[in-house]
């Protein structure tokens, strides 16, 4: 394992009700990496992320998040999680409220939100572009813009590593768009991702990597060639895809 990795998963075996589901996975992110888990249904994609974030046991190997295995790692501020959008039920919630949900990790249960925690909610819907809509319902975005603040909510914990289960379901093309610019940025800022994808798509500008599984096996670990734009500026994420959806605009 590199010093800097943030991610480094080796020999993992996972097995869920006595079926395997994953064997002899390696898999390592560093600082600053964008790495993609490829692979069709059922290929283990998604059970690997919840392995290395330990939300499911893993039977053999190892797996370590900043250097500290699981399930002796406890610093889950470091770590922002993104799960796929028809996975989360918040009916009534506002996008102010959601955003709040990634301090969490801050602060102790049944605790008011402190100054601190207010702004680096603030900051995070600034950063996905939709601090303007703050009081908004969720139920009334776009599914762009419904993925861009469960984003805010990872990165309200102010992480270190972002984990993202599928973040391009459900979302128009241009909104994909808008969605790789402003993971872009977050990666030439230092983060680190992880993210689960059918196809790299509108992705494959961002990732430096690219992991397919296929029957529970890595069966490909390439690299991408170095992306000569990181030092150009990107277009401003936050203008992409960012309509307004009660008017009945394309998010």
């Amino acid at each position: 394992m590199a010093a800097a990795d943030l991610v480094h998963a080796e020999g993992v075996y996972v097995s869920l009700g006595g079926m395997p589901i994953l064997r002899d996975v390696h898999v390592d992110v560093a600082a600053g990496e964008a790495v993609a888990l490829i692979g069709g249904n059922g290929s283990g994609k998604s059970t690997l992320i919840r392995a290395v974030l330990g939300l499911i046991p893993h039977q053999e190997g190892v797996v370590e998040l900043f250097g500290e295995r699981l399930p002796g790692f406890h610093d889950w501020r470091r770590v922002g999680y993104v799960p796929q959008l028809s996975t989360v039920n918040v009916a009534g919630a506002t996008v102010r409220e959601i955003a709040s949900a990634g301090r969490l990790a801050h602060r102790r249960p049944f605790q008011w939100l402190s100054a601190a925690d207010r702004a680096a909610r603030d900051h995070a819907l600034e950063q996905v572009g939709l601090a303007d809509r703050a009081k908004w319902p969720f139920s009334a975005l776009s599914g762009g813009q419904k993925q861009r603040v469960l984003i805010a909510r990872a990165l309200a914990a102010e992480p270190e590593l972002l984990v993202m289960d599928e973040p391009l379901a459900g979302v128009d093309l241009h909104s994909q768009a808008g969605l790789a610019e402003l993971l872009r940025g977050f990666r030439d800022a230092g983060l680190g991702l992880l993210v689960v994808l059918h196809e790299r798509g509108a992705m494959a500008q961002v990732l430096d990597r690219t992991v397919t599984l296929c029957d529970g096996r890595v069966v490909t670990d390439e690299n991408h060639p170095v992306d000569t734009e990181r030092d150009h500026p990107a277009p401003e994420p936050s203008l992409i895809g960012l309509s307004d959806p009660i008017a009945g605009a394309a998010s």
